[in-house]
C-alpha cells in the first residue's frame, strides 16, 4: 500500500497485516484502509479501536505506524474503507468481501446459511482488550494473614506431613536413638514390686 511518507514503515508482505502478520482474507482479516493510507486487518483495527478511551466525543484511532488520526465510524471498524487493491490480490474465492458488524466488543460475520435467524450461522470473535482482574483485598485479622499464606492453602497436605513426621519419630527414630544410647532396644526400665 502506498504511503504519503516515504520514511514510514512498510509491511513485510503486501498480503499480510503489519500488526499480526496474518494473511488477509475476506472476513476477520479484511484489509482496512486508514486515512493515512496504511492498511491493517479488520481484527487488529477493531482491537485498537476498542482500546480507545470511552469518554472521547469522536473515536479517533492513531495509526500504529505514523500516528495520524483516523475517524472510526459509528458502526465501528467494519465500516472503514476496504483496500480494494489488496482484496484483488487474494485468490478469486476470497475477493468478495463478507458483511461484518460489531456487537459490543464482538466482531461478527454471518456464514452462508439458508436460515439467517439461526444463531449457529454467525461466527464472532471478541476483540476487547483483556484487562487483568483486580484481586479482592484479603480480610483483616487472622483470616487475612492466613489467606496471604500460600502454604496455608494446602492445610490437608501440611497435616498429613506433620502426622508422617510424628509417626517416623515415634516408630523409627526414637527406638534407634534408644538403642544407640543403651546398646539394646530396652529403653523402658521395669520396676518390680517387692512384697
Amino acid at each position: 500500500p502506498g504511503s504519503p511518507n516515504p520514511t514510514s514503515p512498510k509491511p513485510t508482505s503486501p498480503v499480510e497485516c503489519s500488526i499480526c502478520f496474518n494473511t488477509y482474507d475476506n472476513t476477520f482479516k479484511t484489509p482496512k484502509l486508514l486515512q493515512c493510507s496504511h492498511v491493517f486487518c479488520l481484527e487488529c483495527v477493531a482491537r485498537l479501536s476498542t482500546g480507545l478511551p470511552p469518554n472521547q466525543p469522536e473515536d479517533q484511532l492513531p495509526c500504529p505506524f505514523c500516528r495520524q488520526l483516523t475517524s472510526i465510524p459509528l458502526e465501528g471498524a467494519p465500516a472503514l474503507e476496504t483496500s480494494k487493491e489488496l482484496l484483488a490480490t487474494l485468490p478469486p474465492e476470497l475477493q468478495q468481501e463478507k458483511v461484518l458488524w460489531m456487537e459490543g466488543t464482538k466482531l461478527c460475520c454471518r456464514q452462508s446459511s439458508d436460515d439467517p435467524e439461526n444463531p449457529d450461522s454467525c461466527i464472532s470473535i471478541d476483540v476487547a482488550m483483556s484487562k487483568p482482574e483486580s484481586p479482592e483485598p484479603p480480610p483483616a485479622g487472622l483470616a487475612g494473614r492466613l489467606s496471604r499464606c500460600d502454604m496455608c492453602d494446602d492445610w490437608k497436605r501440611i497435616l498429613l506431613l506433620s502426622a508422617l513426621i510424628i509417626i517416623l519419630f515415634c516408630i523409627i527414630l526414637w527406638p534407634v536413638q534408644c538403642a544407640l544410647k543403651t546398646g539394646n532396644l530396652r529403653c523402658f526400665t521395669r520396676t518390680v514390686a517387692v512384697s
